[in-house]
């Protein structure tokens, strides 16, 4: 039993330490580049789509408005074998678009399926220098481009950007938005004292030359969890890389609309994150071993057990306060912040619970089998 104490102890004091050097970390180094190129670069930007049509109006019209020069952009959508009124909807939106193209994606290219199939094909059309990626449920600012273009120094080969879910009226979408942007804020607080993450996958920029340098995803090994495949590949290849947290890089997604597809979008990231270096694989089931180590501690010592949570509630309520700050978003109330809190506990435990059920990920309208996402 006192194995099980002294355990616990240790997970909640690890715990604290990295809730602590995050919340210094985040502040430490501002992101001040700007592009060194003397002219502004061709870009194009990869847009996977499939069965989108909730939601394809509301990112072609955010793109359509990004601040840069349109004969200087070439916007790429792939439609993946969609099903409903997608493809419909774009070429009706992009008709008097000529940056626009959209290509119709049946075949699967090398080893991609998914994504990363589209992906591939897509850059097999791109002419930019460098390749901009997204998702359908994401509108973006308007400075997005020369947001992560800003990023770009001679070594940098990839530049991921900051997304988080839109709030809307909803309680859960904006619990979504919180979750999101709390772990986005992770990502930049250790990409600020140089632990490299990943990518994130749609909100991120990859150098044409560094993409092309790892043979293109159709020479990838397939992974569900592309963004960070294509991290690794292109940092392995000696490529610097660059994480941004400000308002001109925050992308909003759309909120998940049901618990249980959260679920298959969380077992997904789950799965990914098995390749993930050991650091991160050891921050991730820290994390999710804090839960069952404050209730075993509540068993011994209530009192101390309590306060310790309401200061990891208070430090995380701080944290969640900066990001907020950073990324100039409209301020959630404290209720919610501190609402969040339970979100959070229930969150953590359905999504290791049903992490561990033997059925498969669906995503996207696809079965995935566990064998089968990595």
């Amino acid at each position: 039993m006192w194995v099980i104490i002294i355990i616990s102890i240790v997970v909640v004091a690890i715990f604290f330490s990295i809730q602590l050097l995050s919340l210094f970390a985040i502040n430490k180094t501002p992101n001040t580049a700007t592009y060194s190129g003397s002219q502004l670069p061709k870009i194009s930007l990869l847009l996977a789509a499939r069965n989108e049509e909730k939601l394809i109006q509301r990112s072609l019209i955010a793109i359509d408005q990004l601040n840069y020069p349109k004969d200087k952009l070439e916007v790429l959508i792939g439609d993946d074998d969609s099903d409903d009124k997608t493809n419909e909807l774009i070429r009706e939106f992009i008709q008097d678009k000529p940056q626009f193209k959209l290509f119709s994606i049946n075949q699967q290219l090398g080893k991609a399926r998914g994504k990363a199939n589209v992906l591939a094909h897509l850059a097999h059309k791109a002419s930019g220098t460098y390749y901009f990626i997204t998702d359908i449920d994401v509108k973006l600012p308007s400075n997005w481009i020369r947001s992560l273009l800003n990023q770009f120094s001679d070594k940098v080969g990839i530049v991921s950007g900051t997304s988080t879910c839109e709030p809307t009226s909803s309680l859960f979408s904006t619990f979504q938005s919180i979750d999101w942007l709390h772990f986005m804020g992770y990502i930049q607080s250790f990409a600020n004292i140089g632990v490299a993450c990943t990518s994130v996958g749609n909100n991120m920029a990859v150098r044409a030359k560094a993409y092309w340098e790892t043979g293109g995803y159709e020479n990838i090994d397939f992974s569900i969890t592309e963004d960070y495949k294509l991290f690794k590949e292109v940092t392995e290849l000696g490529w610097d890389w660059s994480t941004i947290l400000n308002a001109d890089s925050l992308g909003m997604a759309w909120h998940i609309p049901s618990f249980t597809e959260m679920l298959h979008q969380r077992k997904r990231w789950l799965i990914g994150a098995q390749e993930l270096p050991i650091l991160w694989e050891f921050l991730i089931v820290l994390y999710g071993l804090f839960v069952p180590a404050v209730i075993v501690l509540l068993f011994f010592a209530p009192i101390h057990a309590v306060s310790l949570w309401l200061l990891k509630t208070g430090i995380q309520t701080i944290y969640i306060k900066q990001l907020t700050k950073r990324v100039e978003l409209v301020d959630y109330s404290l209720a919610h912040v501190l609402l969040y809190e339970i979100y959070l506990i229930v969150n953590t435990v359905s999504t290791a619970l049903f992490y561990f059920l033997p059925i498969p990920s669906i995503w996207k309208g696809r079965t995935y089998h566990k064998s089968d996402l990595t």
